[in-house]
C-alpha cells in the first residue's frame, strides 16, 4: 500500500469514530464484532492492508456511542492505534490528534501508547517521556471500574506503561533496561482475562523476543517464542523471531524447520519482516518498509 495511501487512512481512523450517533450496541458485546476478530488475525498473519482495512471498518460513525453504551470505556476501538504500532507505522501515527471525547479514557489511553511509541521510535525522546507521563497519570486517576473488553482498563494501561518506556530506553540504546520493561509487560498482559479476540492487540513477547536478540541473548528470546507460539500457534510474528534465535544459536537444521513453518504462516502476508516486531536498536530512521531489510541475526 502506497505511504500516502497509509497516511490518508490513518488519518480517517480518528475522524470516523468522532461522528457519533444512536445505534444499536450489539455490534460491540462479546462476541466481538467481526471487523475486531478480522483486524486481530489479519495482523498475526502480516496481512496489513486487510488489518488496516478491518480497523477502518471498525471505526465507523457510531462506533464511539456503542462502545459507551455496552459499558466499554472506547478501548475496544483501539485497533486503530495498536494496528499502526504492529506494523511500524510511526509517522502516521504521529499524525493524529487526541481523540476529542472525554467520556472514553480507554480510546486516549490507546492513543498515548501508539503516540509514545511512535515518538520514541522516532528518536523524539522528550516528547515520548512526557506523552509516556500522561499515560502514566491516565492509569492512575481512572475509575477503578473503567472496563475495557473484558477486563480493567487501568489492567490494560499497565500493559501500556512498560511498552513505551521500553521503547525509549531501547532508542536510547539502553538494552538491558529495555528488557526488563518488556518482560513486565508481558507479565500483566498474561494476567489479563481471556477473551476472543484478546483485549490486547499482539503478543508482547514478539517485543520481548526481539529485544533479547538485540541485546544478544538468542537462548532467552527462543524461549520466549516458544511460550509465545505455545499461545498463539502458527504466529508468523514469533516464528520469524524463533528462526533468527535458532540461527544464532548455530542450530541450522532446528532453524530450516521454523524457516518451513514461517513460510507457511506467512504465505498470505503483505509485509516483510526483519525480526519479530518493527523493533530496533536506537531510532528508526528508515523512511519505509522498503527500507528495512530483513536479517537473519535479529
Amino acid at each position: 500500500m502506497h505511504r500516502a495511501v497509509l497516511v490518508a487512512l490513518a488519518a480517517t481512523l480518528l475522524a470516523a469514530a468522532q461522528a457519533r450517533a444512536p445505534a444499536d450496541i450489539s455490534a460491540l458485546t462479546r462476541p466481538p464484532a467481526p471487523a475486531e476478530g478480522v483486524a486481530y488475525s489479519a495482523a498475526l498473519e502480516g496481512r496489513k492492508a486487510a488489518t488496516l482495512r478491518a480497523v477502518e471498518a471498525l471505526s465507523g460513525g457510531a462506533a464511539l456511542e456503542r462502545a459507551l453504551a455496552s459499558g466499554d470505556s472506547g478501548w475496544l476501538l483501539t485497533p486503530r492505534y495498536t494496528a499502526l504500532v504492529r506494523f511500524g507505522l510511526w509517522d502516521e501515527l504521529i499524525a493524529l490528534g487526541p481523540p476529542a471525547d472525554s467520556r472514553a479514557p480507554g480510546l486516549a489511553a490507546g492513543y498515548l501508547y501508539g503516540r509514545g511509541v511512535a515518538l520514541a521510535a522516532r528518536g523524539r525522546l522528550d516528547e515520548a517521556r512526557a506523552t509516556l507521563a500522561e499515560l502514566e497519570h491516565l492509569g492512575a486517576s481512572v475509575a477503578p471500574d473503567a472496563r475495557a473488553g473484558a477486563n480493567r482498563l487501568a489492567d490494560l494501561v499497565q500493559v501500556a506503561v512498560p511498552i513505551v518506556a521500553a521503547r525509549i530506553a531501547a532508542s536510547e540504546y539502553a538494552a538491558t533496561d529495555a528488557v526488563t520493561a518488556l518482560e513486565r509487560a508481558v507479565e500483566a498482559q498474561d494476567r489479563l482475562a481471556a477473551a476472543q479476540p484478546s483485549d490486547w492487540f499482539f503478543p508482547v513477547r514478539d517485543l520481548l523476543g526481539a529485544q533479547l536478540l538485540i541485546a544478544g541473548h538468542p537462548v532467552e528470546a527462543e524461549r520466549v517464542y516458544r511460550e509465545d507460539l505455545r499461545r498463539n500457534p502458527g504466529n508468523g510474528w514469533a516464528l520469524r523471531g524463533l528462526v533468527a534465535a535458532l540461527r544464532a544459536e548455530g542450530r541450522e537444521r532446528a532453524a530450516a524447520a521454523s524457516a518451513r513453518e514461517l513460510a507457511l504462516a506467512w504465505k498470505n502476508a503483505d509485509v516483510r519482516l526483519s525480526a519479530s516486531a518493527f523493533w530496533f536498536a536506537g531510532p528508526d530512521h528508515t523512511r519505509c518498509e522498503c527500507e528495512r531489510a530483513p536479517s537473519g541475526d535479529r
